[in-house]
């Protein structure tokens, strides 16, 4: 399934966004196990975005919305409203026919106000660099004939 979404979105589904589908998140339009893993509620979205719909989302923040063939309509903090289609829509106009509609179980709870998004306690370089000083740590050169 994350290989049909790849290729009906082809790149990340948020506003402007080009990266390419092949180094995105599949995204869960309504949250699982609320929303069903299924076609018509899996995008594609880019990690930056991913985190910025996670973190600053709810009603105050970032919303989207779903339909079957696959568009998504993006609602901003100061409610503009932004619809992406997919990318494969004119190369591959079969891949956005609309797929099976999908029903809610239950009601996703909403963003808590304490939410916040994680921070990194390191740098990634300083997190590399403790790395490589562990392993030279357990190297053991060999021994001279």
């Amino acid at each position: 399934m994350a290989d049909f979404i790849r290729c009906r979105d082809m790149t990340c589904r948020f506003p402007g966004c080009r990266v390419p589908a092949t180094q995105t998140d599949v995204d869960h339009t309504i949250p699982w196990p609320h929303g069903p893993t299924a076609a018509s509620n899996l995008k594609c979205v880019c990690r930056h975005h991913h985190l910025l719909k996670t973190f600053w989302g709810g009603e105050n923040g970032w919303r989207d919305r779903q339909f079957d063939d696959g568009t998504i309509i993006w609602t901003a903090p100061d409610g503009h409203e932004f619809v992406t289609t997919p990318g494969s829509r004119l190369l591959f106009p079969e891949l956005s026919e609309p797929t099976a509609s999908i029903t809610t179980s239950g009601r996703p709870t909403p963003h808590t106000a304490g939410l916040t998004m994680p921070r990194r306690r390191t740098t990634r370089a300083h997190d590399r660099a403790r790395r490589v000083a562990a392993e030279r740590e357990t190297y053991v050169a060999p021994a001279d004939p």
